[in-house]
């Protein structure tokens, strides 16, 4: 059976569907409200791996100027290897030359 274009729909047809659309709202809000406070990924995690983010940059800066020191101190070396050979070996296998006279210092007059 057609219904003419005169026709309105039954009201208890638009009820139902106002009452199924706000079922459906208020499924999605309780489902968004669980997945935040019982899913593996929940808000407590969020906030956890956030801060680990911004500890993780903190320790990538201090890196970063570890790595600029070395690159200077490698810089160095590559320029005058000669000096820095003969320094490693007199201060970490201390070697000296031969009839030379080692005074040892106080650690406060070392130089660095």
């Amino acid at each position: 059976m057609e219904q003419g274009s005169g026709v309105k729909r039954n009201s208890g047809d638009s009820l139902l569907i106002k009452r199924l659309a706000y079922g459906f709202l208020i499924l999605s809000l309780v489902n968004t409200l669980t997945n935040l406070v019982f899913s593996d990924l929940n808000l407590k995690r969020v906030v956890q791996l956030k801060l680990a983010s911004n500890r993780l940059t903190e320790l990538i800066e201090v890196e970063r100027g570890r790595n600029l020191i070395l690159n200077a101190v490698h810089s160095r070396v590559k320029r005058n290897p000669k000096f820095y050979k003969e320094k490693f070996v007199r201060e970490y296998l201390l070697m000296f030359k031969e009839g030379e006279k080692v005074v040892p210092l106080p650690k406060e007059l070392w130089y660095r």
